[in-house]
């Protein structure tokens, strides 16, 4: 249906951009087929190339993003258009280069949370901690609501410019921190039972033959919409008895107006995403953080130990996805039952594991209510 009307109506973006991710979670090899047909109209519209350039960035293509770009700013004036230029730049490790497209951006009076972010991690990776800090710094005061990614990345500057206190004072891992088994829920006898009915209910969700194109995952498969918003009654205890622990959790914990995460210590929350994870062999996350959340966590369903055997499929706390060189600081070893929680700026990523099965995961992530 959304083909027939794409066909129509090429600039809709909203209808491409759906088009292309459900394409690339089937894993064709033509999810960005109407992207392609509308650029040989002649009305091309800008937002539609940026839709369209960040989702070939996302799917690792950096020099189809840049090839794009050049196309329709071949002069180097549209500011998002240079951000993501920087973006590419950065990701492709051509540091320098990205530095150079941020500050002639910025020369321009652009001096966005984007720009400042991206300056910030360029400044941090050829090792000019001063200027990052001071980057870093600036792009906090600038929102009263710092993205979490702001505070990812400024803990990724204290730790590479040695500023430890500073560090350990964000990624505090023995008190933000917490891996607990989760109770089994009423009506079931154990926990194998529990699991092997959520297991038939999970796998039943996971449709796709692929990543999003969005997400951290890969040689794997992510579940669509909110997990949580289904009727079903085993994922429904699930949902339950996570949201349980958590408030036990979140209660224990000291407030603290001036921590990022602390200062929103008993307040009332809720789910504000949930999925459902199931890695392959070689399969792993990204090192990454969520935007989305407050407290980020994760459920371990099916996590075979011989699947976690020699670390493989641990989950990692502390290393930056911005850092070659980086190393975890914190590891999890994954068993059926065990609830993790902590603060989504948190970077985050696994091990891979080389044998063959499925590890299947439950994840979310909770906003506090104001």
């Amino acid at each position: 249906m959304v083909g027939h009307f794409l066909k129509r109506n090429l600039n809709h973006r909203r209808a491409q951009r759906i088009w292309a991710e459900v394409k690339w979670r089937l894993a064709s090899s033509d999810w960005d087929f109407f992207y392609k047909k509308a650029l040989k109209t002649e009305n091309f519209p800008l937002p539609l190339v940026y839709d369209y350039a960040y989702l070939l960035m996302q799917s690792e293509d950096f020099s189809g993003v840049i090839s794009l770009l050049g196309q329709f700013d071949p002069n180097e004036q549209v500011n998002e258009f240079e951000v993501m230029r920087a973006h590419v730049f950065f990701k492709t490790r051509c540091y320098t280069r990205a530095l150079q497209s941020i500050d002639k951006l910025m020369a321009r009076g652009d001096a966005t949370p984007a720009a400042l972010r991206t300056k910030a991690k360029c400044e941090l990776a050829l090792a000019q901690y001063e200027e990052a800090l001071e980057s870093g710094r600036k792009l906090i005061a600038l929102s009263q609501s710092p993205e979490q990614g702001d505070w990812a990345l400024l803990a990724s500057i204290f730790k590479r410019a040695g500023l430890y206190d500073s560090y350990r004072n964000l990624y505090d891992f023995d008190r933000l921190v917490t891996a607990r088994f989760l109770a089994v829920p009423a009506g079931f006898s154990s926990r194998s039972i529990f699991h092997e009915e959520l297991v038939s209910s999970l796998e039943a969700l996971h449709g796709s033959l692929q990543h999003p194109l969005e997400q951290s995952l890969r040689n794997g498969t992510q579940t669509d919409g909110h997990l949580f918003a289904t009727s079903e009654g085993t994922i429904q205890h699930l949902a339950a008895g996570i949201k349980q622990h958590v408030a036990q959790w979140v209660n224990q914990l000291k407030n603290d107006s001036d921590h990022p995460f602390l200062r929103h210590s008993g307040k009332r929350f809720d789910f504000s995403g949930s999925w459902s994870v199931k890695l392959k062999k070689d399969g792993y996350h990204k090192n990454h953080y969520h935007n989305a959340g407050w407290i980020s966590g994760c459920y371990y369903v099916s996590a075979n130990k011989e699947l976690t055997a020699d670390g493989q499929g641990w989950l990692k706390l502390g290393e930056s996805e911005l850092l070659e060189d980086d190393s975890a600081d914190y590891l999890i070893r994954p068993e059926e039952g065990l609830l993790v929680l902590f603060p989504s700026y948190f970077w985050h990523g696994t091990t891979p594991f080389q044998r063959d099965g499925n590890r299947l995961t439950v994840a979310f992530d909770i906003y506090p209510e104001e």
